[in-house]
This record gives structure tokens, C-alpha cells and sequence, in this order.
């Protein structure tokens, strides 16, 4: 059981689905995976890793959340696939490769133009070519043809990033991505993050330059995977629990994200530990029972550095103004189950704006934000 690093191997618990998912969507499809915080996104990445070869792709997972240039992204896409990993791929492979090719339907692997040609009506912007940008053609033509899966971390982080400090890079850089996904052939582009791509891309009126990858956004567990995982650890740990304690686990946390299911089962085996130790009881001993529950969740409450990372995210990317205007609202809509309309919200929140059509603006663009981050659920989430 996995609290904090991604699940690999016998640690992975779950989502079938989304697997057979991905998978199918990636036979004609380069995709946007968008998730929140904590829902085990690189997890499933490095699963999709680990079955790439039987697909018959070779696959690279990709943490891009330190990269700050342009150049670096190239130099790391180079990095990832040199000639003799794909050479030693293509002959170990033979036969899982003409699998994958057999089943893609966008498979036209005729090259544009270099840079601004193909009649893709992609603008690169004029004057000459940035260093990296020659670079990173001859290594998409490099890598085009070949049947490859490039994973993506948090690419939205690198993006930011790039649109702080190299604006018309970042643009060029999405520009050119953009050709390759359209040029076609056997090449796949996976593209996650925990901060929210589409809301980052319309904020700075980019949302056309990623609008032919389909969009997958990943959910919590569904009941049926909690439970098993649920089971599983607690078997693993020498435990067992009832139905009834399970339900209140899952009762109590709500929103069934894979790491605080495994948070709140490490914190009930320890309060069951510490229970038998205080007043041993061989009718239930190694049995969670629902006081375990209870306080393992309490003293998963108290712990305020397992939630900060959700406000500082907030405080590093929000201008005072903006962040004074977001934590009333969170506020507000916490006091409420069933959340608030946006009357109501523009009702209470008019000291931060006077203008009625400027405030609903504001509000609009902020729920976009923070429901695409995970900071609300909408109205229709469950």
C-alpha cells in the first residue's frame, strides 16, 4: 500500500476502465488526461508504461514539472527515446508492433512542410526559427514513424511556467506539438496534470492549440474499487474488517480518492494497534472495528500538512485581489452540503466587487478555475 508514491506493480488496485479506456481511445486518438490532486494519475501512467510493450508502443513516462525552457522539453523528448532503445524495441517487439499498426486508424504518416508548411494553418510566428525549434524538428521527424507513447506529467506546471517566463515560446512550443499530433502516424501523446490544462489555456486564449486531443478527465474510485482496495490492504496487513466498517470509511471520507483511501486505512490499522495494546480483547483482535474508523479519521483532520499543498497551490498562483475573492467563496460554499447558486454567491460576495457585470465575470472565471483544479465539485458531480 502506496501513501504518497505512485502505485507500481501489486500496489495498483482498480481502475480497469479507464485503462481499457485509454488504451482503445489511443488507437486513434492523442489525449488530454486532466485529473485533481491525488486521484492517482501518475499512477495510472506508469501502468499504461508497463503494458505499452505487449501494445505493441514504447512507452516513456515524462515528469515535466521542472522543465523551464523550451530546449530542455526537446532535449528531454530526445533523452527518452534514443536510436538504440528504439532499434533494440523494434527488434524485440516485431510482432506486438504489427498488432498496433493493424489497429490504428490515423495512421497517414505523411510529413508536412518543415515549420508553418503542410496547409495545417498552424502559425509559428515569423523570422527565423529558434535554436530548439530546428532541434525539435528533426526530432519529431525522428520519432514520428515510430510507434511511440509519450507520457506527460504535469504539463500544464511545465506550461505555466513557460507562459510566465517565455510567452512566445510557450506558444511555439504548443504551435509545433500541434503539427506533429496533426501530421498523423503511429506516435501517441499522453498530456496530465493536477492544475487544470483548459483553464490554464483559456486564460491566455490558447484553448485552439489543444482542441484536437480528446479529452479524458479522471474521476475518484467508484465504490466497488474502494471497497476492494480496501479489503485487499487490510487482508495484506493481517486485518480484516466487516462491511459495515468499510461503508463507514468510505461514508466518512465522501469523495473516494485513491491516496486518502489509503491514508485513512494505514491511520484505522494504527488506532486498531494502539487499541489492543490498551485494552487487549481476543473477540476482536485483529479486526478493524468502527471506533478505529472514527478516530483514525479525527486525527487524519488534525493534520493540517496533508491539505496544505491545496492552499498554498492557491496562494503561488492567485494575485491578492483574486485570492481574497477565492478563499471567501470557499468559505461560503463550505458552509453549505449542497453547495450555493450563482446568485447567492454573487449576493454575498459584492464587497469584493461593486460592478455587478465585472463580479459575475470574476466569479464565472474563478468556479471555471477551481472546479477544474478540484477546489469545487459541479452541481452535477456526485
Amino acid at each position: 500500500m502506496m501513501l504518497g508514491q505512485p502505485a507500481t506493480g501489486e500496489d495498483f488496485c482498480g481502475r480497469r476502465q479507464e485503462l481499457d479506456d485509454l488504451w482503445r481511445y489511443l488507437e486513434n486518438e492523442h489525449i488530454r488526461f486532466p485529473g485533481v490532486r491525488r486521484l492517482g494519475k501518475t499512477s495510472i501512467l506508469k501502468r499504461l508504461q508497463e503494458q505499452a510493450a505487449e501494445q505493441g508502443v514504447l512507452a516513456r513516462w515524462l515528469d515535466v514539472s521542472h522543465i523551464h525552457s523550451a530546449e530542455s522539453f526537446v532535449l528531454a523528448l530526445e533523452q527518452a527515446y534514443p536510436p538504440p532503445a528504439l532499434r533494440k524495441f523494434a527488434n524485440d517487439q516485431a510482432q506486438s508492433i504489427a498488432g498496433w499498426f493493424s489497429r490504428l486508424r490515423r495512421i497517414d504518416a505523411s510529413l508536412p512542410e518543415i515549420i508553418g508548411g503542410g496547409g495545417l494553418g498552424i502559425e509559428l510566428g515569423d523570422g527565423p526559427m529558434p535554436d530548439w525549434l530546428v532541434a525539435g524538428e528533426v526530432l519529431r521527424q525522428r520519432l514520428q514513424p515510430q510507434p511511440l507513447l509519450i507520457l506527460l506529467d504535469e504539463f500544464p506546471v511545465m506550461l505555466q511556467t513557460l507562459l510566465d517566463t517565455r510567452p512566445a515560446d510557450a506558444q511555439q512550443l504548443l504551435a509545433w506539438l500541434r503539427i506533429w499530433r496533426q501530421t498523423g502516424g503511429p506516435c501517441r501523446f499522453v498530456f496530465t496534470g493536477s492544475i487544470g490544462l483548459q483553464s490554464l489555456l483559456e486564460r491566455h486564449h490558447l484553448a485552439d492549440k489543444m482542441n484536437d486531443c480528446y479529452d479524458y478527465p479522471l474521476g475518484a474510485f467508484r465504490p466497488t474499487e474502494a471497497r476492494a482496495m480496501w479489503q485487499k490492504f487490510t487482508q495484506q496487513a493481517g486485518s480484516s474488517a466487516s462491511d459495515e466498517v468499510i461503508e463507514n470509511a468510505l461514508t466518512r471520507l465522501g469523495w473516494l480518492s485513491p491516496y486518502f483511501l489509503c491514508l485513512l486505512l494505514d491511520e484505522t490499522l494504527r488506532a486498531a494497534r494502539e487499541r489492543q495494546q490498551e485494552n487487549p480483547t481476543p473477540a476482536d483482535r485483529d479486526m478493524l472495528i468502527l471506533s478505529d474508523v472514527h478516530d483514525a479519521y479525527e486525527k487524519l483532520l488534525a493534520n493540517r500538512s496533508r491539505f496544505y499543498h491545496w492552499e498554498l497551490r492557491l496562494k503561488t498562483t492567485l494575485p491578492a485581489s483574486e485570492l481574497a475573492l477565492c478563499q471567501d467563496l470557499l468559505k461560503h460554499v463550505s458552509r453549505h452540503a449542497d453547495g450555493l447558486t450563482l446568485r447567492q454567491l454573487h449576493s454575498r460576495l459584492s464587497k469584493h466587487e461593486a460592478d455587478a457585470e465585472r463580479r459575475t465575470q470574476r466569479l464565472q472565471d474563478l468556479l471555471v478555475r477551481l472546479s477544474d483544479e478540484g477546489y469545487l465539485s459541479p452541481p452535477s458531480a456526485s
